[in-house]
């Protein structure tokens, strides 16, 4: 995840395991905040080591793939003096749907 100069926000997405999936040593990053949200799915899944990890905000829905992360943690996130916090549910199998 690049530093972009143009929009200094951060957002911090601490990533939750869930079903068989197995549980990040390191399960926060910093993010940009006009990142994708396919850009967290493409991290998480290099991380967890599979080809497509499944992703879930308040363990209920999945996002567009195309929505910024900045945006995702406004309605969604939990809010800091460091920009804000997303919490994303993770999966290597469907786990809600």
């Amino acid at each position: 995840m690049s530093d972009d100069a143009d929009d200094p926000r951060k957002v911090i997405v601490l990533f939750k395991a869930t079903g068989d999936a197995p549980i990040l040593r390191q399960n926060k990053v910093r993010v940009r905040a006009d990142a994708s949200f396919a850009e967290v799915v493409a991290h998480l899944s290099k991380l967890v080591r599979v080809e497509r990890a499944f992703t879930y905000l308040g363990a209920a829905f999945t996002p567009s793939y195309d929505a910024k992360v900045g945006a995702l943690c406004d309605a969604y996130g939990e809010k800091n003096d460091a920009g804000g916090k997303l919490v994303v549910f993770y999966a290597t199998t469907p786990a809600w749907g």
